[in-house]
């Protein structure tokens, strides 16, 4: 059974890896690969559950310019696997994917010169005018760097899983209760870095409207949403017909 779950992981992860292989499909998600994960370990609910959680998590985890975040396709794999398998919850797959996230992009970073000198090969083949070494080298170059560091996640499910669940059977009640506590302390963490990037003054009126309509009215979620949606037609609308009206490209809703 142990094998046979390693190799599916190894699947998934290349799956995962290859989100961008025909678009973006989004497959590297962690509400995706949580639910792969839970589908592979027995326990879907739990799956779906984890991955919805660690969705929240590294919700702001996006690389823009230099940066570059903690890698979620690992953390999610690994931390969901080995929380199911302990009979933990998600606040244990949160607490276990951001370490294994970033000592896996700390790894993976190793690889960055040879995927810079194969790029610079296709950028010879270019200025050359040569077509064909130019695909060969851009095929080659994108699945390299995502295949020369595959073994990683399926290779600790091999030989971590029964480490890491005697470890988390081993801890003592109190850094338990701090780990669920934690657990809820991490999506906040994911929608503060979330609204860090979005958040401005032009926004942030919406953003307390939600949260009173929310806190104060007992309305869930889905309905702030559609009312959101309502509200973002209407002010579209209105701004089209102040352009039609003064013969410019936007309004005073402009920013909007």
């Amino acid at each position: 059974m142990l094998l046979f779950q390693t190799f599916m992981f190894t699947l998934i992860t290349l799956l995962a890896r290859c989100h961008t292989l025909f678009g973006t499909s989004l497959l590297n998600r962690p509400i995706v690969l949580g639910a792969l994960t839970g589908l592979i370990m027995g326990d879907l609910t739990q799956g779906v559950i984890m991955g919805a959680t660690l969705e929240l998590a590294f919700v702001g985890a996006v690389s823009i310019g230099a940066y570059i975040p903690p890698d979620m396709v690992s953390g999610t794999i690994l931390g969901t696997a080995f929380a199911i398998q302990a009979g933990a919850g998600s606040e244990t797959a949160l607490a276990l994917s951001y370490p294994i996230a970033a000592a896996y992009q700390a790894v993976s970073s190793i690889g960055t010169p040879i995927g810079l000198a194969l790029m610079h090969r296709c950028d010879k083949f270019a200025a050359q005018g040569d077509v064909k070494r130019f695909e060969r080298g851009y095929w080659l170059t994108g699945f390299v760097g995502k295949i020369i560091f595959l073994p990683i996640v399926p290779l600790a499910f091999y030989f971590g899983s029964d480490v890491v669940v005697s470890f988390l059977d081993s801890l003592p009640d109190f850094i338990e209760t701090g780990i669920t506590i934690s657990g809820g302390l991490i999506p906040a963490l994911g929608f503060a870095m979330l609204a860090q990037m979005i958040m401005n003054k032009k926004v942030v009126a919406f953003f307390f409207l939600g949260f009173y309509l929310v806190q104060y009215f007992g309305i869930n979620t889905t309905a702030v949403a559609i009312f959101a949606v309502i509200i973002a037609i209407v002010l579209v609308q209105i701004e089209q017909k102040m352009s039609k009206n003064d013969g410019t490209s936007g309004g005073e809703l402009d920013e909007f």
